[in-house]
């Protein structure tokens, strides 16, 4: 797809890193992991996690071989990411180091950030799982060349595309990408705050937004 590098099984390793240094202060990891020593251990063990998904359920790319920014996208008849999906996905050893690590913490936040994505996307859609540009290579236009091409895509296939994010500072990007804030949403009995965001597909009817 244009000069992006698909990827495989063989590249999750280097492009989880990739998505481990980006994700590293990541709202909901430090929610998760609030040991920094940890956390760093474990966002490489979950964006292996998201990478092997988006691998085996749909599609991930990198900015170039030197992957400077990656970006998983599934279609939504393989959302949620369930436990059993996972373990077809996801080899054991991975699984087993993310458990271990206490990623049952993510488990309260991610009941809300799931039920919002089903409120707003009941249809056939795109789901953007994750995206994440190198912190030295930011700003520098990697994420729109990872995005675009598969959003003009989704253009000329008709469908929606679906993402959410916990870093405000991302919504912006998202907007000027033709997505729309459905909803913000304060994750109860924390203080974790969730942005829903659609991008209308050409016949999707977008809900008005709300702040909860």
């Amino acid at each position: 797809m244009n000069d992006l590098l698909r990827l495989g099984k063989p590249d999750v390793r280097r492009a989880a890193g990739v998505l481990a240094s980006a994700f590293h202060d990541y709202p909901l990891l430090r929610y998760s992991f609030t040991d920094e020593t940890q956390r760093g251990e474990t966002a490489l063990c979950y964006c292996q996690t998201v990478l092997y998904y988006g691998i085996r359920y749909g599609e991930a790319y990198a900015t170039s071989p030197h992957m400077e920014g990656i970006a998983a996208w599934i279609t939504s008849d393989h959302f949620p990411m369930t436990f059993w999906r996972n373990l077809r996905s996801v080899p054991l050893s991975v699984l087993i180091s993310l458990g271990r690590a206490g990623a049952s913490g993510m488990a309260h936040p991610g009941r809300y950030i799931d039920a919002m994505h089903k409120r707003y996307a009941p249809f056939k859609h795109w789901f953007l799982l994750q995206v994440g540009v190198v912190p030295e290579m930011q700003r520098k236009g990697h994420a729109g060349k990872l995005l675009r091409p598969m959003l003009v895509r989704m253009d000329a296939e008709g469908l929606p595309c679906y993402t959410e994010t916990m870093d405000e500072k991302n919504v912006g990007l998202y907007e000027h990408m033709g997505f729309s804030v459905m909803e913000e949403m304060a994750i109860p009995d924390t203080e974790l705050v969730t942005w829903g965001l659609l991008r209308d597909g050409h016949q999707t009817v977008i809900a008005p937004r709300q702040t909860c």
